[in-house]
């Protein structure tokens, strides 16, 4: 609020400069004593109005016994300076020999300060001038915050001063009151820390798996866009440089071409910033790959939606066919698949039960997640791996597509299709561990 203060008072300072300024700019201006009236209603803490020209002093007061030095100063320095008078006031000398008799005390209300605000003083040159006083200084009790700043105008860079003193009547007790209470009720309900604690680790792997899915999504998106524009850019380039060797000898040339060097300059910049992004989404290495213990996965997953998707009316189920067998791959990208094709299943309207089923099959390790919801449409089956192509109102069309290149970086694949019962079925065939290459 002190800050809010000081900027208010800085606008009204600034103002002073600009009336100086359009003074010294008007060609034949009236008297000081016909402006003064029409200047006041709007600046309150005007006080007086003079002008010295041709050495003589045309004013609304009488001419201060330092005028002649002041104005020598303003004049080397070439802006206004301050010359400070009795109680509040100060003379605001510009180098065109206008000056302002201004009140310090009239720059603002007491009820446009910030209401927080205790004490406030200016230094105008002459000791500080009290322009709030909201609090006795001599609280011996509390917090004192303590505050100095100069205004912003070169010309008036005066000090501002402000202090105030939080007593035990400021305090919060109404808070600190809540806050025991709350506490309290804490204490009482420590029995059921366990549950809340096992509901926390569940939202908070749900929220790491959706961080990761985002991410993933954000990087397929930046790898097109960067494919999509750095051909573009590329011709762009080739044109404007292609424009430069097309110069004629007319006069202009020199602009013309520095302009044109200028924008090839920007494009090549621009492909640089492009190739970066890519270089930066697409992954540099294999993922990492090791055996994944398909009963520790499911159990995750099912620790972690099982009782969320019951709350929707849909039945979560694992079966293992080949118990103590492994894939391989990376655990994370094989959970982020997973959990994937289950809120998929789940997103389909009709489905009230999902099953994930594994087993080995021809030498590989294979997930099947099946539905019995309404099945995929002929027309989308075929594009369903398509980058960008959903068949949701609110989808992004991109999750199938970052399942389908994370299952590609484990040397898998991703397959979908519909069952005869009905429903649809996605299965994810991975290495299996152990197995020869």
């Amino acid at each position: 609020d002190t800050s809010i203060a000081q900027r208010m008072l800085s606008q009204k300072t600034v103002q002073h400069e600009a009336v100086l300024a359009t003074l010294a700019a008007l060609a034949n201006p009236p008297a000081p004593e016909r402006l003064l009236p029409s200047l006041q209603p709007s600046m309150p803490q005007l006080q007086g109005l003079g002008l010295f020209r041709n050495g003589t002093w045309m004013a609304t007061q009488a001419a201060p016994a330092e005028l002649a030095m002041m104005l020598e100063r303003a004049r080397q320095l070439q802006r206004p300076v301050t010359l400070p008078q009795e109680q509040s006031r100060y003379w605001l000398v510009a180098p065109s020999g206008w000056s302002l008799l201004l009140d310090a005390r009239q720059l603002l209300s007491a009820d446009e300060f910030p209401p927080s605000l205790g004490v406030l003083t200016l230094d105008l040159g002459n000791g500080p001038l009290t322009l709030l006083a909201r609090q006795p200084g001599d609280l011996s009790v509390g917090w004192t915050f303590d505050l100095r700043k100069p205004l912003g105008a070169v010309s008036q860079p005066f000090a501002l001063h402000s202090w105030r003193t939080l007593t035990p009547a400021d305090w919060p007790w109404p808070a600190w009151l809540t806050w025991a209470f709350a506490s309290a009720l804490l204490a009482v309900a420590g029995t059921a820390w366990q549950r809340t604690r096992a509901e926390a680790r569940r939202q908070q792997e749900q929220a790491r798996l959706a961080q990761m899915a985002r991410l993933g999504s954000l990087g397929e998106m930046a790898a097109g866009i960067a494919h999509e524009l750095n051909q573009p850019l590329t011709a762009i380039l080739a044109q404007v440089r292609a424009a430069e060797r097309l110069l004629d000898d007319e006069d202009e040339r020199p602009v013309v071409r520095q302009a044109l060097l200028a924008s090839a300059a920007q494009a090549r910049r621009a492909a640089d910033i492009i190739s970066r992004l890519r270089d930066l989404v697409q992954s540099s290495s294999p993922s990492t790959r090791a055996p994944v213990d398909a009963e520790q996965l499911m159990a995750s997953l099912l620790f972690l939606r099982a009782e969320e998707l019951a709350r929707q009316g849909i039945r979560l189920s694992w079966s293992n066919a080949s118990p103590g067998e492994c894939p391989l791959g990376d655990r994370v990208a094989l959970e982020q698949i997973v959990h994937n094709l289950v809120q998929n299943a789940a997103d389909m309207s009709g489905t009230r039960n999902i099953l994930v089923s594994g087993g080995v099959e021809d030498d590989a390790y294979v997930f099947h997640v099946s539905d019995d919801g309404p099945g995929i449409t002929d027309e989308a089956l075929p594009r369903l791996f398509e980058p960008f192509y959903t068949s949701r109102q609110h989808g992004m069309g991109l999750g199938l597509t970052l399942c389908e290149t994370l299952a590609g970086a484990m040397d898998g694949r991703l397959s979908a299709r519909n069952l005869d019962t009905g429903g649809a079925c996605f299965t994810l065939r991975l290495p299996l561990a152990g197995a020869d290459a």
